[in-house]
């Protein structure tokens, strides 16, 4: 049976979806733009941060705007027009190991993905929030990458293209360094993100399909930043205060939508922290609509809200101790005591919840055998709370991000993290639960890429471009491998510190000091 052509498939996709935001078409000579996300369309059209660019992108009838993935590279989702025909391809880029992603798609379309090679090629511009935290990777590969929020950068170089669209390619460079929060290699500019938090309104899915992760869903940003202290969190650190959608502004984007939708997801790091989580749950439901979640913190959940939860047929919920040591938690400022984990999971189990996953975290500092045992101590606890309820459990290893105390933490070697993750693994199946891990070795190269410089970038390229082995490509990019895992001080150099942080690093250094003193919530 002969395999339908790539076009022939698109078009499926493109058929089969529900275009909830009314944009101008564009105009006679629109610039050809297109924007992309680093994997494949079913997980590219569950981000909210590339439905925040696409919308962005679409707002200016200057601009003929298409869309590409991994598996729809090297050609455009709309028409299957090659990306190396277009003038500039923009990435949302939400997490670190996407940039080999990145780079391959740059390389099938027959574009170099070293800036430095490009010349005529289209322009390549990357944002999100592991561009965000440390853009510096990215400065082998992208001509310009926008940190920060996004909201008034975007609508800044949308402005710029609209108007300058076709122009030199080096004299477009040289406006978008003049634009606070683009940071374009080689070419002087302010390069810093805004301090002013952006407040809305959130963005929210432009496009609805069957196809995405979260099937017909349409997707909202409920809450930006999350109101805990957690040290590992980049959410916590990049996007401070906490701000949160409001019942009115979310009726009001439904009023506005081009097609009725069936199902509404709520995407924060912290739903139900929202303070307008219950009437914004009872006026979706109202409507007949169904209600999905993102993440849910254990210390938000009280006897109402798990009932709404409940309530709308939410059968499976995720909760994030990290740790299953109370110590340890609170050393790391997670400060919720094992006994609020069981009430919210009998709450949820009350109210209807079938299933809940744990997820936890390995390779903090302060990790000793005693964490295993207290572990196991704290799956008991919750499984006595769900009663007969499924239980899953995923251990994956910390990265050190940068702008969080941890950016100090001397990662541990490959050999300890292997270890302590088939202990865990074992005391999780030897209780008769379902253990889910991730490989020690791409939690390595996320890190490589989270603390390291462009030589990282680099090895991207060689990795890809000339078919080197990841060890090897890394050697020839001359990239710093045991950064990662090196002591670090206060007067410590990283790659980021050009660029004016959300944090003092000052603070960032105290606070690690006293996680690794064993003080709680990294307070001497």
């Amino acid at each position: 049976m002969r395999r339908a052509r790539p076009i022939s498939r698109f078009h499926t996709l493109v058929s089969r979806e529900t275009v909830l935001e009314r944009f101008p078409p564009p105009g006679r000579g629109a610039l050809p733009v297109a924007a992309g996300y680093p994997a494949p369309y079913r997980v590219g059209m569950a981000n909210l941060g590339f439905h925040f660019l696409y919308a962005g992108l679409r707002s200016s009838p200057r601009l003929a705007v298409e869309r590409f993935f991994s598996d729809t590279a090297p050609l455009t989702l709309e028409t299957g027009a090659p990306l190396s025909s277009r003038a500039v391809l923009f990435f949302s880029v939400s997490y670190e190991e996407d940039y080999v992603n990145l780079v391959r798609i740059l390389h099938g379309a027959g574009i170099p993905p070293l800036r430095e090679e490009r010349s005529s090629s289209p322009l390549v511009v990357a944002g999100g929030p592991a561009a965000s935290a440390n853009p510096a990777p990215l400065g082998a590969i992208a001509d310009a990458i926008a940190i920060g929020e996004g909201e008034g950068t975007l609508e800044a170089i949308v402005r710029l293209l609209a108007e300058e669209g076709g122009g030199a390619r080096r004299a477009t460079l040289e406006s978008l360094a003049r634009i606070p929060s683009v940071i374009v290699p080689g070419v002087p500019g302010p390069g810093a993100p805004s301090r002013e938090p952006f407040g809305g309104p959130f963005p929210y899915s432009v496009v609805a399909t069957p196809e995405s992760v979260f099937p017909d869903t349409f997707l909202v940003e409920s809450g930006r930043g999350c109101p805990g202290a957690c040290a590992f969190c980049l959410a916590t650190s990049l996007y401070r205060p906490f701000r949160f959608l409001r019942k009115d502004a979310l009726e009001e984007i439904l009023s506005r939508l081009a097609a009725p939708v069936r199902r509404v997801g709520l995407v924060s790091p912290a739903v139900a922290a929202n303070p307008e989580f219950v009437p914004i749950v009872r006026m979706l439901a109202s409507r007949g609509l169904g209600v999905a979640m993102s993440s849910l913190r254990a210390e938000d959940l009280d006897e109402e809200k798990a009932r709404l939860i409940g309530s709308v047929g939410t059968a499976s919920v995720s909760l994030a101790p990290e740790s299953g040591s109370e110590r340890l938690r609170y050393r790391l400022g997670k400060r919720v005591p094992n006994e609020l984990y069981f009430n919210a999971a009998a709450r949820l189990s009350e109210a209807g919840v079938r299933q809940f996953t744990l997820y936890l975290l390995i390779g903090f500092p302060g990790e000793d055998a005693e964490t295993v045992a207290a572990t196991k101590v704290f799956l008991e606890g919750f499984r006595k709370a769900i009663g007969g309820r499924s239980l899953s459990v995923h251990v994956n290893v910390l990265v050190p991000k940068a702008w969080t105390p941890l950016q100090f933490h001397p990662m541990p070697d490959e050999r300890s993290l292997e270890t302590l993750q088939n202990a865990m693994t074992r005391m999780i199946e030897g209780a008769g639960l379902r253990a889910r891990t991730k490989s020690v070795r791409s939690a390595v190269r996320q890190a490589l890429f989270s603390l390291g410089d462009e030589r990282i970038g680099r090895a991207a390229v060689l990795h890809v471009a000339a078919g080197l082995a990841w060890k090897k490509a890394l050697a020839a990019s001359g990239a710093d491998t045991e950064f990662i895992r090196a002591r670090k001080g206060p007067e410590t150099p990283f790659p980021w510190d050009a660029i004016p942080g959300p944090v003092r690093r000052g603070v960032l250094w105290k606070r690690f000091e006293a996680i690794s003193a064993g003080g709680r919530n990294g307070e001497p």
